[in-house]
Order: structure tokens, then C-alpha cells, then sequence
């Protein structure tokens, strides 16, 4: 692929590094003539100096013949500007990276109209989501977020002489916005159907609302194990976010602050969350809070050293586990050798998400199963595809896909049936198999990235 990357901070300099190994054709656009030199003595890219959200920048850069434009900059107007002018100069694909979602969250779908992006991402959203799946603990082997963390797809393993082992699916009574989307059997990816029987080992991928996937768990017995009270340090959005999340899941959270005006600020936002004014590192105020007998303590300031200590202070008071954000994602191993169970960098969960979809049969792709046997999609219907307005039994999806969730303009979540109507601009969260994604992406009228 043709491949041009605007901004060449650490999530721009590292994919400029996987992709050209790759094989890829790499053309790279930053004002800083330093990180320029940097890049260009140490891989084999070509490189444009200029302000990447000014249309001669991206002409010299030849934007019109790229198969992927990667806005990765540090300024989100620049990268909103960037793939704008990107997109109408001939650039197949674009990836919008922005700091802060706020106000493309209220009109997605207007941004997304007149921004023209393909794929959108936060960092700040990026490390939440990571953040709360690693303190949650729980029966899920694994758990990806999709549609604005409106529709959850989690791994649960089945063990001999659980509740649904030996049953046949059609008689496994399923929470209300629950679908088992694929059995993975020995490495075998199966979307079932009601006839297929369920056996120990067997690892179903279930796809649906959080609060349905969480009544599915329950019903497995795997809710005893999950983390019930958490202490979380920081005041940024990433730390707002992760307790807004987590007091949605009924976990107890307490919040420490370290600034009085932002302690008073989300003492507002979070009503009920504890929020703390203190130092998060002063070791008599972590005791006499009892910071120790907290199922998880994390850190996620905007200090990585403060983020750092706190965790290995709470640590050694007792904390079952210790999670720290790190910006540079060169100190992600150091820290875990240092005592952190986990340590998650927002900046390589970017960049590792770009990858994946660069690595994929299709930019709509947004987790791969199996090492690529299956996909999930999310993929919006346009105005003109052929499936608007019929309804998803009759629509002709190839069999190995499964309609799971579709999200509507609204912004509502309709788990589906057959006989729900497919709408022009719904965007669908579909489960296929390898060997059908080139079908999905036909029927749907969804051009191959």
C-alpha cells in the first residue's frame, strides 16, 4: 500500500517504522525538520516538510495516488483539517486521530459527513476502554469494545459441567441484546447454529449490549472474580472516563485528585464516586484510606512517575492489582518489570489499532479472530446500497456472517432478529468468517481497503 502519515510524534514515528518493514510504501508529512532526519536516517520513507493540513503540503506529498492517509498529529485541527482536504484530493482511506471526542460524539454523524474519515480514534478513549477490561476482572478471556463501547463482544470459556456444557444452543435460554456469535473450537472458528452442541473447552465469542453481556456472565458463574472496589489516581479525561465506566458496571470507585479545583470540578461530574483531594503519593493518607484492600489501584495521570509510584506504593500496602498509564511506550516493559502488574500506553494502543486495520482484508475491520480465520466488521449501509430497507433475513447475507448489532442515527442499539429493517446510515457491528468478508463487503456496497 501507498501509506501517508501526518505527524511524526511517537504514534507516527513508530507506525512509519512498522509499516515501512512491512513492505509498505511510506511517505511521511511533520514541520519539525529534526524528527524528519531522525525518521529518514532510519528508515527507507520518503519524507515532506510542511504543515500537513495545507492542501500544496499534501500535493508535494502526493496525497492524490495513497491508498491510506494516517492523521496522527498532536493538533486536532490540524488532523481534522488534514483528512478533510486529504480525502477531496484523492486519498482512499483516511484515519482521523483525535485527542479530544467530545463534540464528535454529540454529531457523528455530521463529522463524519463533512470530515469525511473513514476511521476515528481517541487515545484517551483507546486507554479507558484498555484500562477498566484489565481491572475488571472476571470469567471473559478477553474483551473489544465497538460502537462507542455500545455493543461489547467477550470470550467466555466453557468448563466441564458449567451451566450451558452439553446443551444444543438453541435451548441455552440467552439474555435479552446477547447473540453467541462463534464457537472457537481447537482453533477452529464456527458460527453456530441452533443445532451445534456446546462442549467443555469450547470458547464461545459473544457479541451484544454491555449490560446483557454482563447478565450472560453472571449465568456462567463467572461474576464472583470481578474487581467490586477501585482507586483510581488522576484527573484528565482518561481518569474521568474510567469512572464514569466503571460506577456504570456497580464497581465502588474512589477518585484521588491532586489539584483542589479539579477534586471540586469532578466531585460535580462523578455523583457517585468518592473524590479525593490528597497527595496519591503520600504513603499515611494511602493507609488510612486502606488504598491496600482495594481490588485494583490506577494510576492514570498525566505524570508518569507520580502514576508509577503510587502504583508500587499501593502495591506493597496490598492492592491485588496495580495498573499504570505510561506516555512513552518505550517504558512500557520497565514499568512491568518494576512491580506493575500492567502497564497500558495510549499512544501504542493507537498506533497497534492502525495496524490492524492496515493489516486486515478491510479498513471496516475492527478485531480479528482466530489470527485472521474471522473478522468483526462495523460497517455503515449507505444511502444507495441494495439491502436499505429489507430486513436482515431476507438482505442475503452469506452464510459464516452474522448480523450482531446495528446502531442507529440516533445514536439507539438494536440487537437484531430476522426480521429487523436494515436502514440507510445504520451502522452494523457483523461477525464473518475469512472466507466471507469479500461477500459481506460486496452485499453491503463497502469498498476493500
Amino acid at each position: 500500500m501507498n501509506i501517508l502519515i501526518v505527524g511524526l510524534g511517537e504514534v507516527g514515528s513508530y507506525l512509519a517504522k512498522v509499516l515501512s518493514t512491512e513492505g509498505h510504501s511510506i511517505t511521511v508529512i511533520d514541520p519539525d525538520r529534526d524528527r524528519i532526519r531522525r525518521v529518514v536516517d532510519l528508515l527507507d520513507v520518503q519524507a515532506v516538510h510542511g504543515d500537513g493540513s495545507r492542501p500544496d503540503v499534501l500535493d508535494r506529498a502526493e496525497v492524490h495516488s495513497c491508498d491510506l492517509l494516517l492523521a496522527v498529529a498532536q493538533d486536532d485541527k490540524v488532523n481534522m483539517l488534514t483528512t478533510l482536504f486529504g480525502k477531496r484530493m484523492g486519498a482512499k482511506k483516511t484515519v482521523l486521530r483525535l485527542h479530544d471526542t467530545s463534540a464528535v460524539r454529540r454529531s457523528k454523524t455530521f463529522f463524519r459527513k463533512n470530515l469525511a474519515f473513514d476511521l476515528l480514534l481517541s487515545l484517551d478513549d483507546l486507554a479507558a476502554e484498555e484500562i477498566v477490561k484489565l481491572a475488571r476482572q472476571s470469567a471473559a478471556l478477553g474483551v473489544e469494545n465497538f460502537a462507542e463501547g455500545k455493543v461489547q463482544m467477550r470470550r467466555f470459556k466453557l468448563e466441564e459441567g458449567g451451566p450451558f456444557t452439553g446443551q444444543l444452543l438453541k435451548d441455552v435460554k440467552l439474555p435479552a441484546g446477547v447473540l453467541i456469535t462463534a464457537i472457537d473450537r481447537d482453533h477452529e472458528v464456527i458460527v453456530p447454529g441452533g443445532g451445534n452442541d456446546l462442549r467443555p473447552e469450547d470458547e464461545l465469542l459473544v457479541l451484544g449490549e454491555p449490560k446483557g453481556i454482563a447478565a450472560f456472565e453472571k449465568k456462567l458463574g463467572g461474576k464472583k472474580d470481578r474487581a467490586r472496589n477501585i482507586v483510581v489516581f488522576g484527573a484528565a479525561g482518561i481518569a474521568q472516563q474510567v469512572c464514569q465506566t466503571l460506577q456504570r458496571e456497580h464497581v465502588d470507585v474512589r477518585c484521588i485528585v491532586e489539584s483542589r479545583a479539579e477534586a471540586e470540578r469532578l466531585s460535580e461530574v462523578l455523583k457517585n464516586v468518592v473524590v479525593l483531594h490528597a497527595d496519591a503519593t503520600d504513603l499515611n493518607f494511602l493507609q488510612e484510606e486502606h488504598v491496600g484492600d482495594a481490588d485494583a489501584f490506577l494510576g492514570v495521570s498525566l505524570d508518569d512517575e507520580r502514576n508509577l509510584m503510587s502504583c508500587q506504593l499501593s502495591r506493597n500496602l496490598g492492592v491485588k492489582r496495580a495498573i499504570a498509564m505510561v506516555q512513552k511506550p518505550d517504558y512500557v516493559s520497565l514499568y512491568q518489570q518494576l512491580g506493575i502488574d500492567t502497564a497500558v500506553s495510549p499512544r501504542l494502543l493507537c498506533a497497534n489499532r492502525i495496524l490492524a486495520f492496515v493489516r486486515s482484508r478491510s479498513i471496516s475491520t475492527i478485531a480479528s479472530i482466530e489470527e485472521g480465520k474471522a473478522e468483526v466488521l462495523e460497517l455503515e449501509i449507505g444511502a444507495g446500497s441494495p439491502i436499505v430497507g429489507k430486513v436482515v433475513q431476507d438482505a442475503q447475507f452469506p452464510a459464516g456472517c452474522v448480523v450482531a448489532a446495528i446502531t442507529r442515527e440516533d445514536g439507539g442499539v438494536v440487537i437484531p432478529r430476522g426480521d429487523t429493517e436494515l436502514r440507510a446510515h445504520d451502522h452494523m457491528v457483523l461477525f464473518a468468517l475469512n472466507k466471507v468478508v469479500d461477500s459481506v463487503l460486496a452485499l453491503v456496497g463497502v469498498e476493500r481497503g
